[in-house]
């Protein structure tokens, strides 16, 4: 039976006169789950920033060695300062933990109740009371489905028009009937945060009274992505990569000329260039019969790693140049897979230059970090 996987989407505003938010969410992935925890600093600015900082590493940082879920609730809650003239803790904490069978515990500590959108209904995602080192917490589980969607927000979206537009601000079942409308089958994790921001934004009519952040979370099936770049140092290994990328699952890139070159000639497809979408910073793509993209190496690498950096300008954008193309192929794969060729273009650098002076190796390098980041699972195999 095939994992489900847990795509994740976090939209922020800050605090009207803020630079930073006070809000912070820090993801783990490991093998044996997805670990999201998300904190809501008291105040603003960058003494709420550093309180919720603290919190979700803390929470993070002892859930991914594997401490019970307990002893975190534990740490956390003896470890926060109370506030003494409001009597509440410095900090929020809500934590999500979703197993690859979609098994899932939420815990909440002074923030707004979860979000669970199912079949295009919302509802309050079902937990119960409990008393943890004084304080009071609520824990709950549930198998997550295909499909199933589940959405967490600071008070900063719930306190939203509070006194403007909205006298009692947009409240909890204000920000469920905007989720109804929102979310299907087609939408994705971020789209429904951006969106929801967005809302949010406009009943604050462009001037936030608090941090605001939403979380969302679906559950899909992975999309995998498998990437050849670069011929391999011994070419009696040419035909071996090209069949194992051939017989790869999901979407296929070849990113460089001589590799696209190589795939032409082991599976007797004409390479066909595409000069329609110009742009001069940026190399023509081409086609190959059972690849879905091809492109040339590492300026456009290199390239897609700088829009995949700004997220919303990518989905934004409508352009059709190879690195744009690329980077939209890396921003909806879950799972990527890299075949990087060690053999050496002279014409980038000297070939006798060790692996880290590479371009190759640098360029990977970045897109290898901005892709964890993102919470991609991604491995790079030189060859």
């Amino acid at each position: 039976m095939q994992k489900l996987h847990a795509e994740v989407g976090i939209a922020q505003l800050s605090k009207n006169g803020e630079e930073l938010c006070g809000d912070n969410v820090d993801i783990v992935r490991t093998p044996e789950s997805t670990i999201i925890v998300m904190s809501d600093g008291l105040g603003s600015g960058v003494k709420a920033n550093i309180l919720a900082t603290l919190t979700t590493k803390i929470a993070s940082v002892m859930l991914k060695r594997g401490i019970a879920l307990e002893d975190v609730v534990n740490t956390v809650a003896e470890t926060l300062p109370v506030c003494r003239q409001r009597k509440i803790a410095y900090s929020t904490l809500h934590i999500i933990k979703i197993g690859p069978d979609g098994q899932t515990t939420v815990v909440e500590f002074d923030c707004p109740s979860t979000f669970l959108v199912r079949r295009g209904k919302v509802i309050e995602f079902p937990t119960k009371e409990k008393l943890v080192s004084g304080k009071i917490i609520r824990e709950g589980e549930l198998c997550l489905q295909e499909d199933d969607i589940l959405v967490a927000v600071t008070d900063g979206v719930l306190h939203a028009g509070i006194g403007g537009l909205l006298k009692l601000g947009w409240g909890w079942t204000g920000v469920a009937a905007q989720l109804a409308d929102e979310c299907n089958e087609s939408s994705d994790a971020e789209t429904i945060g951006q969106h929801l921001i967005n809302c949010c934004e406009g009943y604050y009519m462009g001037c936030p009274g608090d941090d605001s952040t939403s979380l969302v979370v679906k559950m899909r099936y992975p999309q995998q992505l498998t990437v050849f770049t670069g011929p391999p140092a011994d070419a009696a290994l040419d035909e071996q990569l090209v069949r194992q990328l051939l017989s790869a699952p999901g979407k296929k890139v070849v990113a460089g000329g001589t590799t696209a070159q190589i795939v032409s000639r082991i599976t007797n497809c004409p390479l066909k260039m595409d000069l329609t979408c110009y742009d001069p910073q940026i190399p023509p793509i081409g086609y190959l019969e059972g690849i879905d993209l091809v492109t040339e190496g590492i300026l456009t690498l290199n390239a897609a790693v700088d829009r995949l950096i700004n997220t919303k300008n990518l989905r934004n954008s409508t352009k059709r140049d190879g690195a744009t193309l690329l980077a939209k192929l890396f921003n909806n794969a879950d799972k990527i897979r890299v075949f990087a060729g060690l053999a050496v273009n002279p014409a980038h650098q000297n070939p006798y230059f060790p692996l880290q002076m590479n371009l190759k190796a640098q360029v990977l390098t970045k897109l290898n970090s901005v892709l964890q980041e993102k919470g991609k699972e991604v491995s790079i195999e030189w060859i």
